[in-house]
This record gives C-alpha cells, structure tokens and sequence, in this order.
C-alpha cells in the first residue's frame, strides 16, 4: 500500500513561492536587466497572479531587496558546495583561483552586477546592498580559507592574497563581459596563478618569467 504524501505546511508552501518569485527576478536581471526587472515582468515568468507576487513583495524595491539576499545566499551555496569537491595535494591554491573565476563568471554574479551598477545612483538599493555584499564577502573568506587549509590558513599572507585574488578577477570579469578573449583571460588567470605561489613563498621569483613550475607546499 503506498505511503500517503504528507501535505506541506503554511511556512513550506510560502518559502517555495517565495524561492520561485526570488528565482525568476534573478533571471529577469540576468537576461533583461535592472530596468526591465519589474513586478509585471517577474509575475510572467514566474507564472503566478500579481497579488500572489506582492503579498511577499508590495513593491518594486521590496522585491529588488528580496533578491539580493537571494542572489548572496545563492553564490554562498554554490561555492560551498564545489569547494567541497577541491582535492588536496599541490594544486589546491590553482583549485581555488578556479572556484573564484567560476563565482564571478556565473549567471548569478551577473544578475547581481545588475544590482550593483544601479545602487550606485539609488540610495535605497545601496543601503540594502552594502551589507549584504559584507555578508557575502565574509562567508567567502571564510570559505577560502577553509579550502585552503594548512598551511594557508594560518598564514598571514592569505587574507590578503585573497583580496588581491577576488579583486583581480573581478575586473578580469567585467573586462571580458562584453569583449571576450579567451586566450588573453586564460593568460592572465596563468599568470596570477604563479604570481600567488612566487607571493605564498612556494615558489621562487624566476617562476613568473620561466613558466607554471610546479605549485605546491
């Protein structure tokens, strides 16, 4: 006799449609962008009524708000879970530039790139913004250094290594974003991955002339 499906409660019924409104407004930002993100827009893709849309968002900033959080707790995850994949051995420091290319090459570093470039000139959207971005940047330290492990972890050197790291990609991402030029991307992501070892003392300075070498503790 097959077991009846236990009925979701009220909380479970409303973080769902709450995850599918937040889901589709990530989308819509990503493909249509900040300005065609609307309440309207979000209901079409979602595939649900308007009042539906704004019992949990009532307005058009409420939403955007909704979906940073959303878009923060998104890139956490999803770095979590394939940092959980990086193996140790020599090249865990080049396994995690790869994580950090990943991160701000996904779709939903775009999406919210959306929202960065718009609270540049919206108080409201940067008040909301810039602790959420704190929170992010937090959880990703924190994560990088976990990756890392020892002897990384302890080393002084790392935090700041990280923030080299993170800020060179980032620009590394918006200068591809709209020329693409996989060779030259793929140059310096080489180039940063030795410059990092020559920085950790793992490897000697002539490495950044003479080639890769060899990476490792």
């Amino acid at each position: 006799m097959p077991v009846p499906r236990s009925r979701r409660t009220q909380a479970e019924r409303r973080a769902t449609t709450r995850a599918r409104i937040l889901g589709s407004t990530a989308e819509c930002l990503l493909e249509r962008g900040y300005a065609a993100t609307t309440i309207s827009e979000v209901q079409e893709r979602a595939g649900l009524a308007r009042g539906t849309i704004q019992h949990h968002f009532p307005t058009r900033a409420a939403l955007l708000v909704g979906a940073i959080s959303h878009l923060v707790d998104s890139r956490i995850e999803r770095f979590r879970a394939e940092a959980a994949l990086v193996e140790d051995g020599p090249g865990k420091m080049q396994a995690v530039v790869d994580l950090v290319w990943r991160d701000l090459t996904s779709p939903v570093f775009f999406a919210a790139l959306e929202l960065w470039v718009a609270a540049r000139t919206d108080a409201d959207l940067r008040a909301a913004l810039v602790p959420e971005e704190k929170r992010l940047f937090a959880s990703m330290r924190e994560l990088y250094a976990g990756t890392l492990g020892e002897p990384y972890t302890s080393d002084p050197r790392v935090d700041t290594l990280v923030e080299f790291t993170v800020d060179l990609l980032t620009g590394l991402s918006l200068a591809t974003m709209l020329a693409p030029d996989g060779g030259a991307r793929d140059a310096v992501l080489a180039r940063w991955k030795r410059a990092l070892a020559v920085l950790a003392g793992l490897l000697p300075a002539v490495e950044l002339l003479d080639g890769p070498g060899t990476i490792g503790p």
